[in-house]
């Protein structure tokens, strides 16, 4: 966590990383942003006024948090979702993740139809509704955006910009770390459909 508030210190991000214990901000993209209790999706918390924590996303080979947010251009996604899903972390005011957002969408025009494509942006401080999608449209990301809140972060121990999850259709988690190579996402996103 340490590492994130030194990196947005040096890139200028506005991100608020909660103090645990302390009351976070919330915004109304935040506060339409539910975890789930089960790894299908299944028992998705309406109409709660407070999302709880999902349990850390682990090592991966574990079955991933479940969470579902209010996407800014698609509806309300839930992840996992019974398909191959890549969640990208990343903020509309940081110059890498606009060259990250464009070798995934460079990625995705490779991969199957069936996998899921996630950003979340991990500064709704700072960034606002419009710059997110601006930002899809320009790196030609056709796929859900929206704003994490401070539970996903923490469960998928996000620490930096251009961060990346895949999950295995089964909920498993197979990869959580820095965006990596083409040849390895491809490869990873293979090893999701089985």
């Amino acid at each position: 966590m340490y590492g994130f508030l030194a990196l947005s210190a040096l890139v200028g991000v506005g991100y608020r990383v909660a103090h645990p214990g302390a009351p976070a901000a919330r915004t109304e993209a935040a506060a339409a942003a539910r975890p789930t209790s089960s790894p299908t999706g299944e028992g998705a918390t309406t109409g709660a006024t407070t999302p709880t924590a999902p349990a850390s996303a682990g090592p991966t080979g574990t079955v991933v948090p479940a969470f579902q947010v209010a996407s800014l251009n698609a509806g309300t996604v839930r992840v996992p979702m019974a398909k191959p899903t890549v969640v990208y972390f990343m903020s509309a005011g940081c110059g890498s993740c606009i060259s990250g957002e464009q070798q995934l969408a460079h990625v995705a025009a490779e991969t199957p139809t069936s996998v899921q494509w996630l950003s979340l942006d991990v500064d709704p401080g700072y960034d606002t509704r419009q710059a997110v999608l601006n930002m899809a449209q320009s790196t030609g990301a056709h796929w859900p955006q929206a704003f994490a809140t401070n539970a996903i972060i923490n469960a998928y121990h996000v620490t930096q910009l251009d961060m990346v999850a895949v999950i295995a259709k089964n909920g498993t988690l197979l990869y959580d770390g820095a965006l990596p190579s083409n040849t390895r996402l491809i490869t990873l996103i293979h090893q999701a459909e089985a």
